[in-house]
């Protein structure tokens, strides 16, 4: 197997339909066979149109899915989908493919009305104010000094292998001191909820100025998804900070490396030895027995 210097250097090795060999998320945006892109909130809710439309991409999506579907972006702007595989059998199963790249900028507009888009990107935010834009982008997650991504299928945790920087991690921190869920989008900007009883002081007057549409989107995941929580920016993160680069998890059944075999050998041997009339009866109780 080829060696990279890095994950950039695999990913501009892959051609549209390689087999996606990184974690599975990004930014969720739809096409369909007419030249449109899209995010949107839920199923049969109204859709933001992406401008400038990505032409280039367009082709590259019909080329692993003919009518268009659903294709994820990540925080580097490389542009992933889920495909249906032919194994033969009844069941349908999905491999993630690498689509293109996408320079994530413009806007999101409400059908029929261009005077209402909303930046993709919005400039000139502070740490801690209410995001003017919709709440997606690769999710992950932190508690202290562990940051990871939650594979949904395994339900396993794969550590970040490279921290974040320090300004980001401490506003994470501050604004979410118990830890929690955050997005980072294709542009590169952090975001994280906050609970309605949580949010910043001037919260009032901040969702007083946020765009009607993004009110809506706000209203929609209160009531469809039971969401109390209001989006907040955190920071952002440089071109060459991203992509993120998680760890494979430990499993039970892996075999010990010789360095963690010596290391378990030395803590067992400095428990020392005891006799058996030293233990206190406790000790041999389990559970609710004690």
């Amino acid at each position: 197997m080829t060696d990279f210097d890095s994950t950039a250097d695999r990913i501009a090795t892959l051609s549209t339909g390689d087999q996606w060999p990184f974690h599975y998320r990004g930014y969720g945006l739809s096409a369909n066979a007419t030249g449109e892109v899209w995010w949107q909130a839920y199923n049969g809710t109204d859709r933001l149109f992406l401008e400038p439309t990505p032409d280039d991409l367009l082709e590259d999506i019909w080329s692993v899915k003919r009518n268009g579907g659903a294709i994820r972006v990540t925080e580097a702007g490389t542009v992933i989908a889920r495909v249906e595989t032919d194994t033969g059998g009844s069941n349908t199963t999905y491999e993630t493919v690498y689509v293109g790249e996408l320079d994530f900028s413009g806007e999101l507009l409400p059908d029929g009305e261009p005077g209402r888009a909303l930046p993709v990107s919005p400039d000139g935010l502070s740490a801690g104010d209410l995001w003017p834009s919709v709440y997606d982008g690769a999710e992950y997650s932190f508690n202290g000094e562990r940051f990871w991504w939650a594979n949904s299928n395994t339900k396993l945790r794969h550590d970040f292998e490279v921290p974040l920087p320090h300004d980001i991690v401490d506003e994470l921190k501050r604004l979410r001191p118990r830890g929690g869920s955050f997005r980072i989008t294709p542009a590169g900007d952090v975001l994280t909820q906050l609970p309605t009883a949580e949010s910043p002081a001037d919260v009032r007057a901040q969702f007083r100025d946020l765009p009607r549409e993004v009110k809506r989107i706000l209203q929609l995941r209160r009531d469809r998804g039971d969401v109390d929580m209001l989006p907040v920016y955190v920071g952002q993160l440089d071109a060459d900070e991203r992509p993120i680069d998680v760890e494979e998890p430990t499993r039970l059944t892996d075999p010990l490396s010789e360095q963690e075999a010596a290391s378990l050998e030395a803590w067992a041997a400095s428990m020392g030895s005891y006799d058996e009339q030293d233990l206190d009866e406790d000790d041999h109780k389990f559970g609710d027995e004690r």
